[in-house]
């Protein structure tokens, strides 16, 4: 099994379930470390400019994602079972 299978695997795995309420926590957590490493390093290496546009980029990913990770978590996902 490959890596590309392995992370397929894993991303149905999470995926096919609710998501609990720790989980969406620590995706938030997780989100708002990686924003500021990312932002931090941006700025330390390319400047302010570069630095607030990476972080408004991975702000609205991070956002969509969370957001539409808690939908699921509410919702569910019968539609991986089949």
């Amino acid at each position: 099994m490959g890596i590309i299978d392995r992370l397929e695997e894993e991303f149905l795995d999470v995926s096919g379930r609710r998501a609990t309420l720790r989980e969406l926590v620590e995706l938030l957590v997780g989100s708002i470390a990686f924003l500021l490493v990312a932002g931090g390093l941006a700025y330390y290496l390319l400047g302010e400019s570069v630095a607030i546009g990476v972080a408004a980029v991975l702000a609205v990913v991070f956002a969509v994602t969370i957001a539409s990770q808690a939908y699921w978590a509410v919702t569910g996902r019968e539609d991986y079972d089949e």
